[in-house]
């Protein structure tokens, strides 16, 4: 098999896998923002947007080099 399709299947893995650990990260956090703090809320959010863009990264780009190849 192809050594550049391999690479992108384990992209595809480390975005999944990092997914499901900042999923379960940003639960966590998310019981702990205080009730009425919207600047705290507006913070989380933030990271909690980038981190699905860089593991979609991770997928997506995983998926390119698995199809492009």
């Amino acid at each position: 098999m192809n050594p550049i399709k391999i690479f992108g299947g384990v992209l595809v893995a480390l975005g999944c896998i990092f997914r499901a650990i900042s999923l379960a990260y940003f639960n966590l956090l998310e019981k702990r923002l205080p009730p009425g703090d919207l600047k705290a809320r507006r913070r989380f959010e933030g990271k909690k947007r980038r981190a699905l863009i860089i593991d979609a990264g991770f997928v997506l780009f995983g998926f390119y080099t698995i199809l492009s190849h």
